[in-house]
């Protein structure tokens, strides 16, 4: 009976033992799960068409960039990251901080509109910062006073319906190109221009009948709104094999052909749009010839734009209409 009581304490001090092991082990791990990241910061001064723009760029890892947020707050810059966090200026990071919690205050001292984008390899976050007093002194010409020859516009959203496009947490390819799609048209139609939509709403509707739709109404301008994959803008202009201007009677009612009359004005409208959207963003523009369907199919100067990853840009109101006006303004150097 002796052995047995000194087996059952034998037996309870070893879970004891055992059970004060397990909470000094997650103690363990809970603080080193606290550990402070580093956070490098670094800036410079960037001249603009929309005026003397502050770049800050803030390096850390992977993770802890992407879950990082940005807001201001009257003439204070917030930049929230996932936990707590060790900052190490660097060149031109001169400015009024602190730090409260996992949220870094910088102090603007003026008013400012900003632009948010996450870079990879390495990881950054960017924020380019423009005071409303300095965008207020070098906007010279404003958006009404853009001036557009043409007439007839037809605009194509990406995708739609069950065809979702990229998708991204709760962004979703098919709805930012509608959305883009609509704030241009707005902007056409305050300047008395015809506009008209391949699709409304989200419905799916095939390469085939957008085409036919767009040279039912005979546009003068024809454009393709999408979301690319990369860090970049990228404009497409069709690719034809034979640019010759004879045309066999099959080609002249062939959806493949339209297009061979207006190669070179579709590649000088995409030159014309990439340099309006450069000026507005100061991101870099690629331009591509592909044979995609349905560029091809338009008779008419067509081009498809690629916006940057959701991963790069946030679609925020600002940034949609930013983005239409400058398509607005490219429309207008293709004009001159």
């Amino acid at each position: 009976m002796e052995n047995v009581y000194i087996m059952r304490k034998t037996v309870l001090t070893a879970v004891i033992f055992f059970i004060l092991g397990v909470v000094v082990f997650s103690q363990t791990r809970g603080s080193a799960g606290t550990e402070k990241a580093d956070v490098t910061a670094r800036a410079g001064k960037q001249s603009t068409s929309s005026g003397e723009v502050v770049r800050m760029v803030f390096e850390s890892e992977e993770a802890f960039i992407k879950k990082a947020n940005v807001f201001s707050s009257g003439m204070q810059l917030n930049v929230e990251f996932p936990s707590v966090f060790n900052l190490k200026p660097q060149k031109g990071f001169n400015f009024e901080t602190s730090i409260k919690d996992r949220v870094l205050i910088i102090n603007i001292k003026e008013p400012f509109e900003i632009k948010v984008l996450r870079l990879s390899s390495p990881p950054r976050l960017v924020i380019d910062i423009l005071s409303s007093k300095s965008k207020g002194t070098t906007d010279t010409k404003p958006q009404s006073e853009v001036v557009l020859s043409q007439k007839v516009f037809v605009l194509d959203p990406g995708h739609g319906g069950y065809d979702f496009g990229i998708i991204s947490d709760d962004l979703k390819e098919k709805d930012i190109a509608l959305s883009i799609a609509k704030d241009i048209e707005g902007l056409l139609i305050k300047k008395g221009k015809k506009v008209y939509l391949t699709k409304r709403s989200d419905q799916f509707m095939s390469l085939k009948d957008r085409a036919v739709l767009a040279n039912q109404k005979m546009p003068e301008i024809f454009l393709s709104i999408h979301v690319s994959a990369s860090e970049n803008f990228v404009v497409y202009t069709p690719e034809i094999a034979d640019t010759s201007s004879e045309m066999s009677i099959a080609e002249l009612y062939s959806l493949s052909s339209r297009q061979k009359r207006y190669v070179k004005k579709s590649i000088a409208l995409a030159e014309n749009i990439g340099k309006a959207i450069k000026e507005e963003f100061n991101l870099n523009v690629v331009q591509r010839e592909m044979s995609l369907p349905i560029l091809n199919s338009v008779g008419a100067p067509a081009i498809l734009i690629e916006v940057p990853s959701f991963k790069i840009m946030s679609y925020d109101q600002k940034t949609l209409a930013r983005l239409a006006e400058a398509v607005i303004k490219g429309f207008s150097y293709y004009a001159q």
